[in-house]
């Protein structure tokens, strides 16, 4: 009786792998990996967090709680630290320091609690842009050239307001769809109040200078 010849190394390249086979249980387990790995990469660009929105518009000095708030989901990443989570507890006192609009995320600088100084908003509307590092809770110095009006002039500027906080900034509207200058919103104690108002009033020339430097 003959003995059955043993496999050819080709026959053997062409057997059928088991799943004994070191090589098919590392392939298996390069898939399973890739996989993961695919799963976990969605599943991080896809992370949400709850975050507050304004349902109206809240303006400056207006109580900010939960029925002028509603919750979206949102992807912010780093810039979440920002802005107010739903999953944070409201402060009872809070208010607005400067407008929220209605849809708006909610920045935790436009909070906080009723200003002591009892300062006014007070609306200055300015010909030309402002620098960019002009933004809300910035500090602005507010100068003021009385107008000659036997001239058509304006004498030198003065001083009126030093580090005035911003609580509203917003483009100018010049009409025909277009913007032109800025509108400005700034908070005035009431002893500085008057001469402000007189100097809008009877048309001065009012230039605003970004004051990094100013009070807190």
């Amino acid at each position: 009786m003959e003995k059955e010849a043993a496999p050819t190394d080709g026959a053997r390249r062409l057997r059928k792998p088991g799943w004994r086979d070191a090589r098919l249980v590392v392939g298996v387990l390069l898939v399973l990996a890739s996989v993961a790995g695919v799963v976990a990469l969605v599943a991080a660009l896809d992370r949400t967090v709850p975050m507050y929105v304004a349902r109206d518009d809240i303006s400056l000095g207006e109580r900010v709680d939960a029925s002028r708030l509603s919750v979206v989901d949102v992807r912010l990443d780093a810039a979440a630290r920002n802005y107010l989570s739903a999953q944070a507890d409201l402060d009872a006192g809070a208010q607005a320091n400067t407008l929220i609009r209605a849809g708006e995320l909610v920045p935790l600088r436009a909070l906080g609690v009723p200003d002591a100084s009892r300062r006014k908003p007070v609306t200055i509307e300015l010909e030309r842009s402002l620098p960019q590092a002009v933004a809300v809770g910035s500090r602005v110095d507010v100068w003021a050239g009385e107008r000659d009006r036997s001239s058509n002039s304006y004498g030198q500027p003065a001083l009126l307001l030093p580090a005035a906080e911003v609580s509203a900034l917003r483009p100018l509207d010049s009409g025909f769809g277009g913007t032109g200058g800025t509108v400005l919103e700034v908070l005035v104690e009431d002893a500085q109040l008057a001469e402000l108002l007189n100097a809008l009033a009877n048309e001065a020339s009012i230039t605003v200078v970004h004051n990094p430097g100013g009070a807190p």
